[in-house]
């Protein structure tokens, strides 16, 4: 209906019949404007590597790397800790540089530093240490609460993924326990709070249960394919020595599955040095043993490790990462050594 003109206007209404626009249907309406169109699928499947494995980086570097950087090269410094591997022709060996030969738990002595360290860097190192925790063992558990950081922090200029863990035994009848264990960890924190509550106690006759801490040691759950699998045994004494072939068997099935088990002897009987420390003077030396005991030597030989003594170092951490890395290195490792 159209509005009528006013009255008395000369105005004449115009009406105009514009077509009115359609309506797009339901269908139209739910149908997306711009389509995109594909010749193929695609594939929603990820690649199966991901991430190519590389060696990694060393940690920042601290005080005594600083150190490192004094005694090597004065003013010049360091710009990465492989500087202090010496040049070897084979440096590309990767991890073919990792050998193992009987008696040093690193080959035949021919395998060169560098691709050495190269190959743990890239493959792991796990370290397990099986340590006496009877009375007459409390100054290298009181030296190791101390400088477990230090200890973990050199090994791990080297090998940045390196792993550590503890086994304390004591005798069969010991006070509170006769293992006790803290897996592999990266944890510098769980490695202090194992020791922190370990107490050197007990040890009433000349046997201690050796062989119960280095089982303990191998079946510990964690270790790491490819990695070095190292249990590294510091007591004073031995074990009862009906026991010494069961575990030299079990040390050898743990060697044919890629483990190494090597022993530190830091009884006087060994280190007469010791003693002439505790006494202020000098003693008989030829009067003493000046060797791994005997039980300690077997547990070397078996795990495909080294048997050894402190060797006239009273600071017992620098003889442990000697032989975490290998003790026909220590020329090599002197100069990191001597920052401890």
């Amino acid at each position: 209906m159209h509005p009528s003109p006013a009255k008395g206007s000369n105005d004449q209404a115009i009406q105009l019949d514009l077509p009115r626009p359609e309506e797009p249907s339901h269908a139209e309406q739910q149908q997306p404007k711009d389509l995109l169109v594909f010749d193929e699928e695609w594939s929603t499947q990820p690649p199966e590597t991901l991430i190519v494995p590389t060696s990694m980086d060393p940690p920042p570097q601290d005080f005594k790397v600083l150190s490192v950087k004094a005694q090597a090269r004065g003013s010049e410094g360091l710009t990465n800790m492989a500087d202090l591997l010496p040049p070897t022709s084979n440096l590309n060996t990767g991890t073919g540089g990792v050998k193992f030969g009987a008696g040093n738990a690193l080959g035949d002595g021919r395998v060169a530093f560098s691709p050495y360290i190269a190959g743990l860097r890239e493959a792991g190192l796990d370290v397990v240490f099986c340590i006496d925790a009877t009375g007459s063992m409390g100054w290298v558990i009181d030296e190791v609460k101390l400088r477990i950081a230090e200890l973990v922090d050199i090994v791990r200029i080297l090998v940045p993924i390196a792993r550590f863990g503890f086994v304390a035994y004591r005798d069969d009848q010991g006070p509170e326990f006769v293992t006790r264990s803290q897996e592999l960890t990266y944890s510098t924190f769980k490695l202090k709070r194992f020791l922190s509550t370990l107490e050197a106690k007990g040890g009433g006759d000349i046997y201690e249960a050796v062989d119960l801490g280095i089982a303990d040691a191998i079946n510990m759950s964690g270790w790491r394919n490819p990695a070095r699998k190292l249990i590294l045994v510091i007591g004073d004494a031995p074990l009862k020595p009906a026991r010494l072939k069961a575990l030299l068997s079990q040390i050898d099935t743990f060697q044919q599955s890629g483990g190494t088990v090597s022993t530190l002897d830091v009884s006087e009987q060994a280190n007469p040095q010791l003693l002439e420390a505790k006494l202020g003077k000098p003693v008989s030396r030829h009067i003493y043993r000046n060797r791994p005991m005997l039980a300690f030597t077997d547990i070397g030989e078996a795990g495909n490790g080294d048997a050894a003594t402190l060797d006239g170092d009273q600071v017992i951490i620098k003889r442990l990462i000697t032989l975490i890395i290998g003790d026909q290195f220590g020329s090599e490792m002197q100069m990191m050594l001597d920052v401890l």
